[in-house]
């Protein structure tokens, strides 16, 4: 008997990665002789061929097919399966399986859960082909350019573990590829990388770094099957999570496993020993890409399906099956779009208000006293240190104390550790209560030979005022803004400078920045995204500026309509002005969470001042207007 036609169905738009996905089978049904090809504008049907849906909850949801062509195509096809179980991806995807005659997964613990289900199911082994094999033999790993890379979805669990990592990266070359999970993934998004050009990247890095979606101890812990090949073919040493449904790969002679408290340790361990990192690499890259190369197990899939003849002649559908499908779609389905419940919404604007009113009244009697004092409400006394001199450096920090003093010394601390790079100091002190502008005063005769210039505004201005304040005293062409609890790794400067310097364009570059603290985790993690940005505030003001950016676009806006997202109305203002950035996915900066912040109290008024925000920059894509 000849040979069928293979046909994997995979959606147009959508994750990117099932389309990789479909072209491994394709490219290994092709390898066992078979005529294979991708397929995204029809639905299957039964024309003898072999049928194959990647994914089908996005291939069936997101093609505009109606409930009765699913049901007809899902019978005389077989579903290939990749989410984890436990999510909701997992759940829908059942509902698009209901009637095949065989359900297929990647992994052996969904394998388990389909069947649980009542499914009758099977598992593609999943191993390399040659097109995703990008490693040039020749090049030996000391020549990776890459240390560390991270690929995946953020959620607050590997946010917090890969916090942990940056004290052992921040001088290593890493690329922490993080992307939010409030929108689908339909292509463009910064950071993210398909096909080719992720095999490109993934032969040119050392390590990657596996963290669970989730924390292991309250779910399976799952080994992505997919993201561990893709490493494996290309030489890069995977080191994950413990995870189950790993063999027959083995830990410690395929890839390494470490629990996240352990995990800076033996990715250290593993960048100091380029000996055991080739055994590793050498030893996982021969199992995928031979014993477990996925022409066997994608051949073997093939036979099965030919010899049983499944999906070539199916059967009528029952009502069972429609019940089942909707039982399982309708159990998916994200909560409905009821109201935002925000209880007490009036009165917690009301204690917004008023705290601003008292705000407002305290500033006010300020500028009186300055008047009295000074006769200026605005006065500003300046101090310069003795290494401040007529030589400009290259780049100026702006940091903004109000009320500091116990952090502001380890803030100028890592300033003054920055290597490779020149810099001068600009400290605003905003009308202080505490002795902070004495610590600083002590600091600057500690560290002579470091330029430090000390403006006090003898009125408080506010936050977005003082950094005003601060740029009109920087002297250099690129200045980074900083406030005085946050601090920067030595290496942080000079590669954000050198970012700027690699992007003309750009008019700010900024890195992912180490949360510690209260509520360890990552600020700043993804890259330079308008959509995003109207999602949520994801960028701190921790970053490097051209100075005349800054300038041209008024500095940060002064008044109380966005007390709390000064920063944020900043990246919307460029935005808005056609202004872009540049990311660098490395944990270059320390961001210090307090329990109580000014974004707390933000928070109480969330809504209306969002409102005001989506006025203010109405051409801007806010998810609330398209």
């Amino acid at each position: 008997m000849a040979a069928r036609e293979v046909r994997l169905f995979v959606a147009p738009t959508g994750n990117a990665f099932m389309r990789d996905i479909a072209s491994w089978i394709v490219e290994a049904a092709g390898m066992t002789g078979r005529h294979a090809e991708l397929v995204e504008d029809r639905l299957p049907h039964s024309d003898g061929s072999i049928n194959l849906v990647v994914a089908p909850h996005e291939f069936y949801l997101l093609g505009g097919f109606d409930a009765v062509e699913i049901r007809s195509a899902a019978r005389c096809s077989i579903p290939i399966c990749t989410e984890q179980p436990g999510t909701q991806w997992f759940t829908r995807s059942l509902g698009y399986c209901v009637g095949s005659p065989l359900v297929v997964d990647i992994n052996a613990v969904g394998v388990a859960a389909i069947e649980r289900e009542g499914f009758h199911a099977r598992r593609l082994q999943l191993g390399a082909v040659p097109g995703m094999d990008h490693w040039s033999r020749s090049v030996s790993s000391a020549e990776r350019s890459t240390d560390v890379v991270f690929l995946g979805a953020l959620t607050e669990y590997r946010a917090e573990a890969l916090a942990a990592l940056a004290p052992v990266l921040w001088d290593r070359s890493s690329d922490i590829r993080a992307f939010p999970v409030r929108r689908p993934i339909v292509g463009g998004e910064p950071g993210l990388v398909f096909g080719t050009e992720k095999y490109d990247l993934l032969a040119d890095v050392r390590v990657l770094i596996n963290v669970h979606r989730d924390d292991a101890s309250s779910a399976e812990r799952y080994f992505e099957w997919a993201r561990m090949v893709e490493a494996m073919a290309n030489g890069c040493v995977v080191v994950t999570e413990p995870s189950t449904g790993c063999e027959p790969l083995v830990a410690g002679e395929h890839f390494l496993e470490a629990d996240v408290a352990d995990m800076a340790d033996v990715v250290s361990g593993l960048l100091d020993d380029e000996d055991r990192r080739n055994r590793i690499a050498e030893a996982a890259y021969a199992e995928v890409m031979g014993p477990l190369g996925l022409q066997s197990s994608v051949g073997d899939l093939l036979q099965t399906v030919e010899a049983e003849g499944m999906g070539l002649n199916p059967s009528a559908e029952t009502r069972r099956d429609r019940r089942v499908a909707r039982r399982f779609t309708a159990n998916s389905d994200p909560a409905p779009l009821f109201p935002v419940y925000a209880p007490y919404r009036e009165a917690r604007r009301e204690v917004y208000d008023a705290f601003l009113a008292e705000l407002e009244h305290r500033r006010e009697i300020g500028r009186l006293r300055a008047r009295v004092e000074f006769g200026d409400e605005q006065h500003v006394t300046v101090e310069q240190s003795a290494g401040w001199t007529d030589l400009p450096a290259e780049v100026s920090v702006v940091v903004t104390m109000f009320d500091y003093a116990h952090t502001i010394v380890a803030t100028l601390d890592s300033i003054a550790a920055s290597s490779d790079v020149t810099t001068e100091i600009v400290v605003v002190d905003d009308a202080s209560r505490d002795d902070g502008l004495e610590v600083v005063r002590q600091w600057m005769d500690n560290h002579p030979s470091v330029g430090v210039k000390l403006v006090r505004s003898a009125a408080n201005r506010g936050l977005p005022g003082a950094r005003n304040l601060g740029i009109d005293h920087v002297r250099t062409e690129i200045v980074m803004m900083m406030d005085a609890d946050n601090l920067v790794y030595p290496t942080c400067l000079r590669r954000l400078a050198d970012a700027l310097t690699a992007d003309p364009e750009a008019a700010f570059a900024y890195s992912t920045l180490e949360a510690f603290g209260d509520t360890p985790g990552l600020r700043s993690a993804f890259g330079w995204h308008v959509p995003w940005l109207c999602d949520a505030p994801y960028i701190d003001a921790q970053a490097m500026f051209r100075t005349s950016a800054l300038r041209a676009h008024g500095g940060y806006r002064v008044d109380t309509a966005a007390y709390g997202w000064e920063d944020w109305d900043l990246w919307l203002g460029l935005a808005a002005a056609g202004e872009c950035g540049v990311h660098v996915a490395e944990m270059l900066g320390r961001y210090r969470t307090h329990s109580s912040s000014m974004v707390s109290l933000t928070n109480l008024a969330a809504d209306g001042l969002r409102a005001a925000l989506v006025e203010r920059y109405p051409h801007l894509p806010w998810p609330e207007l398209t």
